[in-house]
């Protein structure tokens, strides 16, 4: 038997996770059954879980993959392009990361399959106190405040835009950098 590239391997699983991501979208988790999974994907149920152990391994997969996304965004582009991003996001994949957030609460084996975040969190934290350093952002507010904040404005829109509000960003993204901007 032929031996696999990695670069097959690596695309074989995109395009997994990328009907995944459809199905989620259209269907919710529990909506997605294998059945569905396998329309959205193209492939098999064999195929699809011999990348991944179960639809949940899926999930969260992909609820990593935009987490991560989301934390390069802002640290190689900042908070408005994020902003900016978030607020044209398909309504429909928007209620999937909702979703993702329920099931933090409530499925301990989602919160274990989701436990190495803590690398993105960093990262996304040394850029925080590295751009305050560097007169970024205001030096009286502490950058977890600073973070939270921000964090709690993209999540607000991507609410908006998830129950299918249109949000004009621009005016939230100057209210932004009012309140972070630095102080004379």
């Amino acid at each position: 038997m032929p031996k696999v590239s990695k670069e097959h391997l690596a695309s074989r699983r995109a395009e997994i996770l990328e009907g995944a991501r459809r199905a989620f979208a259209a269907y919710g988790y529990e909506g997605a059954t294998v059945a569905r999974l396998e329309e959205a994907i193209g492939l098999s149920r064999g195929a699809i879980f011999h990348y991944f152990d179960s639809k949940l391994d899926l999930f969260a997969e992909l609820a990593l993959a935009e987490n991560r996304r989301y934390i390069d965004l802002m640290i190689d582009r900042g908070f408005d392009d994020a902003l900016r991003s978030m607020a044209n996001e398909d309504p429909a994949w928007l209620g999937m990361l909702f979703e993702s957030e329920t099931r933090l609460r409530h499925d301990p084996e989602f919160v274990q399959k989701l436990a190495g975040t803590s690398d993105d969190s960093n990262r996304f934290k040394a850029w925080l106190a590295d751009a305050q350093a560097r007169g970024e952002f205001r030096q009286d507010v502490d950058v977890i405040h600073i973070g939270r904040f921000a964090s709690s404005l993209l999540n607000g829109i991507a609410l908006r835009v998830a129950g299918g509000d249109e949000t004009d960003v621009e005016p939230m993204i100057a209210l932004l950098h009012d309140a972070l901007g630095p102080r004379n």
